[in-house]
């Protein structure tokens, strides 16, 4: 059923008041785009976007987004829907109906309007533009005077908007975030959100409230370390600083104080008994050490008078002895007595007791054996001494005294007879804890077999053997170019 020109208009009017002045254009155009009839409310000044070129023949609802320049009450984005109109009473004619709705709006519309209230407001921190085809910005709210968004933020959600499957993409910002969607007819919305003052001041509340908790953690972990400091690391370090001086010095101040806990005040006062009874004992042992080492060099003084006293006796008997024979074998019994006599003076004049200085005893015990043998002022026979510097025991020292003397004194009496000149060599080395002894002269030598031992004069070269048996000793005898012996044996540590 058709209807008159009048109706059309008509009812036009009564969708516009029915829709709540929601279009701000209604019209009926022909497929020529001529208006047939149309109506809007007044000062809505929407009819220029009403005005459309003759649509191309469709089946459906067409929707378009239109921009308008112009002044502020009249600009904006609006989206124009034209739908195929059947009512027409023209009959074979083609006619369309076109309304118009507007997207911008002022403030107080917004305001009244369901679901757009949180545009209405300036300051409100939600704000929304449209996006026009040709990449332009238009305000939902057209008096708010928001600011818009830089180019870039919008040209990222563009890009991210054609990329993405959906039809909403957000791009989150320190204070806030946008987010932007696809609308009818080729349109996109930009909604921006801010923070509220409220939203600011619960967040500096809350970063002011959180870093109040982490300084008093901090502040109550340096209070802890300073008491434990205080109350324990200070006091042991005092307990420490006193052992250490108590080493050094001998003297254990634990310096206990009344701040220090009970704990550490009784293990200060148990170190200081300990440390005192340690002194004591310590002093005590010192005292016996020098009493002791008194008693050796008195024994060792005792015993050098005595075995002088032995050779001085030994020299006045064999002084009345008319047989030579004799009178010799007095003569080496006191010379031996006086080598023992020459170590016990020169352990009674060493620091150490436990040790002889072998480099100064073997030259004083070599000069002595051959001044006693009536040699020492002519300058016939020389001897010439060399040893390492080092120390051997006196458990060593004793036999090794008493070959050197049978070996030296044998040199002096058989090795130069009728008056000839010559040198004895007397040399002690020591090398990773071996000792070697070589005593040679440079006299007339001895006549042995190959590997075996001079049997000559009495008992001295039994002594010999002997003696080396004692040291554990290898003893070997030369008789090429004078007579030379040499001993080999381990030493002992003192």
């Amino acid at each position: 059923m058709g209807l008159t020109p009048d109706q059309i208009g008509h009812a036009l009017k009564l969708a516009e008041t029915m829709s709540g002045q929601r279009y701000c254009y209604l019209g009926v155009i022909s497929a020529d785009g001529e208006t047939i009839q149309a109506t809007a409310p007044q000062g809505s000044n929407c009819e220029k976007v009403g005005e459309t070129t003759p649509p191309p023949s469709f089946q459906g609802t067409l929707l378009e987004a239109i921009q308008r320049d112009g002044a502020a009450d009249a600009n904006g984005s609006f989206l124009r829907i034209t739908v195929p109109a059947v009512f027409l009473s023209i009959p074979e004619t083609h006619g369309y109906l076109v309304g118009v709705l507007q997207l911008s709006r002022k403030a107080a519309y917004l305001a009244s309007s369901a679901g757009w209230q949180a545009f209405s407001d300036e300051s409100n921190p939600m704000q929304a533009w449209l996006v026009n085809q040709d990449g332009t910005l238009s305000s939902v709210c057209t008096d708010c005077k928001w600011t818009a968004p830089p180019n870039y933020i919008v040209t990222e959600l563009q890009k991210r908007l054609e990329a993405s499957a959906g039809s909403v993409v957000s791009l989150p910002t320190p204070g806030g975030g946008y987010a932007l969607g696809a609308i009818a007819g080729g349109a996109d919305i930009l909604v921006s959100t801010q923070r509220t003052p409220r939203e600011a001041g619960a967040l500096r509340t809350m970063i002011l409230e959180i870093s109040a908790l982490v300084f008093l953690l901090v502040l109550g972990l340096v209070g802890v370390t300073l008491a434990a400091n205080i109350v324990l690391v200070w006091p042991l370090r005092l307990l420490t600083y006193s052992v250490q001086k108590w080493q050094m010095e001998g003297v254990f101040d634990a310096r206990i104080t009344r701040s220090m806990p009970l704990e550490l005040q009784r293990l200060g006062q148990a170190f200081t008994r300990a440390t005192r009874r340690l002194s004591r004992h310590e002093a005590r042992l010192k005292k016996a050490m020098a009493h002791q080492e008194l008693l050796m060099r008195e024994i060792h003084h005792r015993v050098k008078n005595n075995l002088q006293i032995v050779a001085s006796l030994l020299n006045l008997q064999a002084s009345r002895i008319s047989n030579p024979e004799v009178r010799a074998e007095f003569a080496l019994a006191r010379d031996r007595v006086r080598a023992l006599a020459t170590l016990h003076r020169t352990l009674y004049a060493e620091d150490r007791l436990d040790s002889l200085n072998m480099a100064v005893f073997l030259k004083e015990l070599c000069e002595q054996t051959v001044h006693i043998a009536g040699e020492g002022d002519e300058g016939r026979i020389s001897v010439n001494v060399m040893s390492d510097d080092f120390s051997m025991n006196p458990d060593q020292a004793v036999p090794l005294a008493l070959i050197v003397t049978e070996i030296v004194t044998n040199s002096i009496k058989y090795a130069f007879p009728e008056g000839r000149a010559g040198t004895i060599s007397v040399n002690l080395s020591v090398a990773n804890g071996i000792a070697t002894l070589k005593i040679g002269d440079n006299g007339i030598g001895c006549l042995i077999e190959p590997g075996a031992f001079a049997d000559q004069h009495g008992i001295g070269l039994k002594l010999i053997k002997g003696f080396a048996r004692q040291l554990n000793a290898d003893l070997q005898q030369s008789c090429e170019n004078g007579t030379h012996y040499t001993l080999t044996f381990p030493l002992e540590k003192n």
